[in-house]
């Protein structure tokens, strides 16, 4: 839950306070993603997302720019400008009636609220409730929960939220997610604060000088028996008790600055890291960044940067940092070794054995990261941040070349990489098969199994993976029918729980987008090249890569951070 504050977005709501409205229309399309809003404590909370292509019920016209809808057995309001008159909602999974609340659920992190109805067989996310929140129970099916939501019954994982027994009227939100009271600490050493959202990948951002002192967020949750939690933009950082002490006040000038920018910046090393308080025209070092980490960037003053942890502003100068461009996605499709290239030497997509040898292991001695699509896809959400120096590993086609020559190399470095499949070819490859490298096959399902602790299998389509006249992708010469029961074949021919594609050839246009959108994937993989910020299009993500005639040098260059 978000807590907004800036002018511009309350006076925008209370212009539609005391209006005459207009008649509404039934419903809503979302044309992008747009946050949903909570007034009842006087601000506007953020408590959920609505996601495009969806439909939504209108309770009322609430003035010039707001929608207001149900929500929650309360309502929430959505801006008018992210949004499009419709007839009628397009879904087919309608709840009955509203949820009589006996047990509520809590969301420990932000998820996604699916249908499994209007798609059918197919799970298909069309809104996003926020960490902190708690949502009435309207029923249960094996290991999911039913929420009734705008109408809609949507499903999430029991395994994805707390519940809370006996609840007897739905509690509203007031404050951003673990906001409590504020309260003072000071270092008693050299102290940590790490960032605990990955899980088994705690991310160490800040060491702080003996003597800083810090605001403190009294709200308890899953680690406070061990930690205090300072506030770092929108999220926390955990210090351990050991290294600080309680204080009854400071003359230090703390500020709620939660409205960092969409900027980040990466400290160049570690001899220019520190940031610097500013008290009466001077500058005093309290603390040091991370060289391996991207920091989003409250603002700017001159040629300094300004960062915020625990209420405190920090100054860099902008010297000492690079501007973070984002992280790179590698895409490869075809690996020989340099003898066998023959008719493939000097094709765009194909790299020989050695060349993606020696790019993994410049990875490993650099000590990069290869991310999971997972991973990216929690980045892409705003819900972890990744390390700078950070990877995300693609194959396109699923030849079985990389069976043979990227496989054994990723492994050895302990990497993951995703695969992209045409199932259909995977369904006519033979388990007898032999490799052949004057071939591209495809890989078996046994094939894709064997290979499964290094690489997950995601979509390419099932077999539309084709140039018409040499030029034009099958998916944009197809019906939009005959695309869409095709990714809709190519999803459920995937592993369990793969929801990412890659357009062939990287052609696609805005039909193509929300077909594959509708068929089930939540992630889509351009050959657009460039490098992804947390704020990317999840359905245009760009991509770099690597070719025979790509040196080492060039290679470097292409995976930095900046």
């Amino acid at each position: 839950m978000k807590k907004l504050v800036p002018l511009l977005l309350i006076a925008l709501f209370m212009l539609g306070m005391g209006k005459t409205v207009e008649a509404a229309p039934a419903a809503f399309e979302v044309t992008r993603e747009v946050p949903v809003y909570d007034n009842r404590s006087g601000a506007l909370v953020e408590v959920g997302r609505l996601l495009p292509g969806e439909t939504f019920k209108i309770e009322s016209d609430f003035g010039a720019n707001w929608w207001k809808i149900r929500w929650a057995n309360y309502y929430g309001y959505v801006a008018k400008s992210y949004t499009k008159r419709v007839n009628n909602v397009s879904y087919k999974n309608d709840a009955a009636a509203l949820a009589t609340v006996k047990d509520q659920l809590i969301f420990t992190g932000t998820i996604d609220v699916h249908d499994n109805k209007t798609q059918a067989p197919h799970l298909v996310p069309f809104a996003k409730i926020l960490a902190g929140q708690k949502y009435p129970i309207y029923s249960v099916m094996g290991a999911w929960y039913g929420i009734e939501l705008n109408g809609r019954l949507g499903f999430i994982h029991n395994s994805k939220v707390q519940v809370e027994k006996g609840t007897t009227t739905p509690t509203k939100p007031t404050t951003p997610t673990g906001t409590g009271k504020l309260s003072l600490v000071e270092t008693t050493s050299y102290a940590p604060a790490t960032d605990l959202r990955r899980g088994n990948k705690p991310m160490e951002m800040v060491n702080f000088y003996k003597g800083t002192q810090l605001q403190i967020v009294d709200a308890p949750d899953q680690y406070t028996d061990k930690y205090v939690k300072i506030r770092w933009g929108k999220t926390y950082l955990y210090m351990n008790k050991k290294h600080v002490k309680e204080i009854n006040k400071s003359n230090e000038n703390f500020k709620d600055d939660t409205r960092v920018s969409k900027q980040f910046i990466i400290p160049k090393g570690p001899t220019t890291n520190t940031i610097y308080a500013s008290r009466n025209g001077k500058l005093n070092a309290f603390a040091k960044l991370d060289t391996n980490r991207r920091y989003p960037v409250l603002r700017t003053e001159g040629q300094w940067y300004i960062v915020s942890f625990g209420g405190r502003e920090g100054y860099i100068h902008n010297t000492k940092v690079n501007k973070d461009r984002g992280v790179p996605v590698l895409m490869y499709h075809h690996v020989l070794p340099n003898k066998d290239l023959g008719y493939f030497r000097n094709k765009s997509t194909t790299v020989s054995a050695e060349q993606f040898s020696s790019e993994m292991n410049y990875l490993k001695t650099a000590n990069f990261e290869t991310v999971t699509l997972e991973d990216f896809r929690r980045y892409l959400r705003q819900e972890i941040t990744l390390p700078a120096y950070a990877v995300v590993i693609t194959f396109d086609d699923g030849l079985l070349s990389t069976k043979h020559y990227a496989y054994p190399v990723l492994k050895q470095h302990g990497f993951k990489a995703a695969q992209f499949l045409i199932t259909q070819r995977n369904n006519d490859a033979s388990l007898q098969q032999k490799f052949s490298p004057n071939l591209l096959q495809a890989l078996n399902w046994q094939d894709t199994r064997d290979m499964s602790d290094i690489f997950t299998f995601e979509g390419h389509t099932n077999n539309l993976h084709n140039l018409i006249n040499g030029k034009t992708s099958n998916v944009l010469t197809v019906s939009n029918a005959q695309l869409l029961e095709d990714l809709r074949k190519n999803i459920n021919s995937l592993p369990q729980g793969s929801r990412a594609f890659a357009y062939p050839f990287g052609q696609f246009n805005n039909t193509t987008v929300q077909l594959v959108r509708q068929a089930g994937f939540d992630l889509a993989f351009t050959t657009r090249e460039g490098y992804n910020s947390p704020f990317e299009n999840p359905y245009m993500i760009k991509r770099v890569y690597s070719t025979q005639a790509v040196n080492l040098a060039q290679y470097k260059r292409m995976v930095s951070p900046f």
